[in-house]
């Protein structure tokens, strides 16, 4: 119970981060192996910048609970802060990555022709754009904790 007290609120929202990026990721696994117009559409780069912001996602708070004292203490501040700030750029690049590669399904499947509106809105294309949209919003949720638990300092002051 004093572990989970002695957290600040950075730490809980470099969580909330870990936690939805966690989170992306297995709906754009569900995403890409689902049946639909997305079906095996794969998109490399934001699979990358999305494993890469987990791991210094993971470092941050593993950082945050190393207990220094004097300029080795700083030095691994900076360094939290400095991760701290690249996690939110990278799930940002991801969110751009899977919009850039699922805009011309949207288009496809919602804005179709009224003749090719039938063959083209079936249910698996509809789940397969919804879970899309889905992977878009939690992806940019992510990318907005990070950015605001950016902000908040991982180590408690200790007040007398």
């Amino acid at each position: 119970m004093s572990f989970i007290k002695k957290q600040s609120i950075g730490i809980w929202m470099e969580a909330a981060t870990l936690l939805l990026g966690i989170i992306s990721f297995i709906v754009y696994s569900v995403n890409i192996a689902g049946a639909g117009y997305f079906h095996g559409a794969r998109v490399d780069m934001a699979v990358r910048c999305g494993v890469i912001g987990l791991i210094l996602s993971a470092v941050s708070i593993v950082l945050a609970e190393i207990p220094l004292e004097g300029i080795a203490s700083k030095l691994v501040i900076m360094l939290s802060d400095c991760v701290r700030i690249a996690v939110p750029a990278l799930f940002i690049a991801a969110t751009l990555y899977i919009v850039s590669a699922r805009v011309e399904g949207f288009a496809f499947i919602y804005f179709s022709n009224e003749e090719v509106l039938q063959e083209v809105q079936t249910a698996a294309n509809l789940s397969s754009a919804h879970g899309a949209i889905a992977n878009i919003i939690i992806l940019g949720a992510t990318a907005l904790i990070g950015i605001i638990g950016a902000f908040f300092t991982t180590k408690k002051k200790n007040v007398l």
